[in-house]
């Protein structure tokens, strides 16, 4: 198509001797961040290292803000699956530190009854996206807050633990109980 000055093609019609007297512009290029290479330095499980590479107790990080992942150059199409993997290591190696012993293993098939397949069924490309309506009125929203065992006013983790179907799925993020069943379809990794 044209560009903004309204041509389809430069080309270059200046003859040699008249390159002194005609006038040429110039844009300042600077560089962008694309996508980031450093970061904290982590262990294999996502534990953040310190002083003596030791880790951090309680500290995770995953994608762009971990270092060294990559190597000296990241493969074109990699940060997603970064972000992915090791979003899930940390998110296995938070939990651990948090819960100890009372941390259960999720399987997602097991969870949703087989629902959750991880395929992407969609995306912009093919007519529609998940971020297209996350930002609407009937998006997730908050039902009450979560306590451990009751009495506070708000739900029990025994009771978001029964909303697990493709029907009626309960999360909870930081301590407040969210209906997500509405999400479901447009969750990036599928129902």
């Amino acid at each position: 198509g044209k560009t903004g000055s309204g041509k389809k093609f430069y080309h270059n019609m200046i003859p040699g001797s008249s390159v002194k007297s005609e006038p040429f512009y110039v844009a300042i290029i600077t560089p962008v961040i694309h996508y980031c290479m450093g970061g904290l330095e982590i262990d294999t499980n996502c534990a953040v290292l310190g002083p003596g590479n030791k880790p951090i107790p309680g500290l995770y990080c995953a994608g762009e803000v971990a270092g060294g992942v990559h190597g000296n150059n990241r493969l074109g199409g990699n940060s997603l699956l970064d972000c992915v993997v090791f979003g899930r290591v940390s998110g296995v190696s938070a939990a651990k530190y948090m819960l100890g012993a009372d941390v259960k293993p999720v399987d997602l098939i097991e969870v949703t009854g087989g629902g959750l397949s991880g395929a992407v069924e969609g995306s912009k490309l093919a007519g529609g996206s998940y971020e297209d309506k996350m930002n609407g009125a009937g998006g997730a929203s908050a039902a009450a807050s979560a306590t451990g065992s009751g009495g506070g006013g708000g739900y029990t983790m025994e009771e978001v633990a029964k909303h697990t179907t493709k029907s009626d799925c309960w999360v909870v993020v930081a301590g407040q109980v969210l209906d997500v069943t509405k999400f479901l379809g447009e969750h990036p990794g599928g129902e």
